[in-house]
């Protein structure tokens, strides 16, 4: 039964107890008219006997009614608050019966929700900030021997140039050189901080230049690539180079997930926090808006009840007909080196440098399976002042 239509427990024990009453008033009068024709004597203790006997399963039937209306779900309420006690944020309150027992439930869900996505994330604070210490000590203390090496491969390809059989192997020194050199290189990006200058950009011709510079490239040539965009207004507070890397990447993994032929599908918007919020109520079986086609993630609750959560925000989903994210792996492959390619494929690096990214910005990214049946990346970002105008950001002066 919807939320909103659940009786409350005033409603449910008034309506028991009229039928009770009515119940009992037939039942006397019932017996009054059968056992008229008896003595006082006899028909007398009948009666009482008989109401007693009914009043007696009355109280029966109205403290089942208790136990099922108010007792049962606080004992689950009180058993999910003990749970939260020790730490247990996986304990889910069932659905009531009535609307106050049913609210809370809900927002007791929406609490342990909430604190195992705070919880997730201030692990990933704490990963990040030990990858920042490990990736300051490794570029230090691999960077500087990897040079070397990359120098003395160059040298030795100059002396052995003519020496037949000696270019193969040092490419494959160079590509692997190259390669740690891209490890490294992705692992600070990843974990230090760097100095950033950024202004309001508008996110449509940010992945509008990011498909023109792959279709130049020839990345994307054998692949669908279907464009809905629909927030040409929507600018976030960025650097340009941030997002181009966030797109760059989701593309790219998209690309590698799928074998030749596919399709890929960006979505943008603008949407409103409420309306979100009330798609997010419903139930699983509930049908969604038409504007909502991906449901969100617990990093999405999280991200809402936070109290600077903006009234509006960009959404971004890419989507992709490939070979989609497990739901054990959904939020492990935004940690730094989980990788689900072939081993030399990839450094993991890629998607967790996508999510930091996307949370320097003050927004959030989850990972749920598509409709065109691979993976759906979903990206919430709060929009710049300037999106409220009709002035594009990037094209006015007067935008700060």
């Amino acid at each position: 039964m919807p939320e909103n239509k659940r009786p409350s427990i005033h409603d449910r024990l008034q309506r028991v107890l009229i039928v009770a009453s009515a119940g009992l008033i037939v039942a006397i009068i019932t017996t009054m008219w059968l056992t008229e024709s008896l003595p006082a004597t006899v028909r007398w203790p009948i009666v009482v006997l008989l109401v007693f006997l009914i009043a007696l399963f009355s109280a029966s039937v109205l403290q089942r009614q208790v136990a099922d209306l108010i007792e049962v779900p606080l004992q689950h309420s009180v058993a999910a608050a003990d749970a939260i006690a020790r730490g247990d944020v996986t304990k889910a309150v069932p659905a009531a019966l009535t609307s106050e027992f049913d609210q809370l439930a809900s927002s007791i869900n929406r609490m342990t929700e909430q604190m195992a996505a705070a919880s997730q994330s201030r692990m990933r604070v704490e990963k990040l900030a030990t990858m920042g210490r490990i990736a300051a000590g490794i570029s230090h203390e691999i960077g500087n021997p990897v040079s070397a090496i990359a120098n003395y491969a160059h040298v030795l390809r100059m002396r052995t140039k003519n020496v037949p059989g000696t270019t193969e192997p040092i490419d494959a020194l160079e590509r692997e050189i190259t390669r740690i050199d891209r490890i490294m290189r992705g692992l600070l990006d990843y974990a230090r901080p760097r100095r950033l200058t950024p202004k309001p950009i508008v996110v449509d011709n940010v992945i509008e230049d990011v498909l023109r510079l792959l279709g130049d490239q020839g990345i994307t040539r054998r692949l669908n690539v279907n464009r809905q965009l629909e927030a040409p207004t929507g600018a976030v507070y960025a650097e340009r180079h941030d997002l181009e890397q966030v797109f760059v990447n989701l593309m790219l993994n998209a690309v590698d997930a799928m074998d030749r032929d596919g399709e890929i599908v960006i979505r943008s918007r603008i949407n409103d926090a409420t309306a979100f919020g009330d798609g997010i109520e419903k139930r699983r079986t509930d049908p969604l808006p038409q504007k909502w086609a991906h449901r969100p993630s617990k990093r999405a609750l999280a991200w809402l009840a936070r109290p600077e959560s903006p009234p509006k925000f960009l959404q971004v989903v890419m989507a992709d007909s490939g070979t989609g994210v497990a739901p054990e792996d959904a939020e492990r492959i935004f940690e730094p080196f989980f990788s689900t390619k072939q081993p030399g494929k990839g450094t993991g690096l890629g998607l967790a440098i996508v999510a930091s990214t996307i949370e320097n910005l003050g927004g959030t990214i989850w990972v749920q399976r598509a409709r065109e049946g691979g993976a759906a990346f979903v990206i919430l970002l709060p929009l710049h002042a300037s999106s409220l105008c009709s002035t594009t950001p990037e094209s006015s002066a007067a935008v700060d």
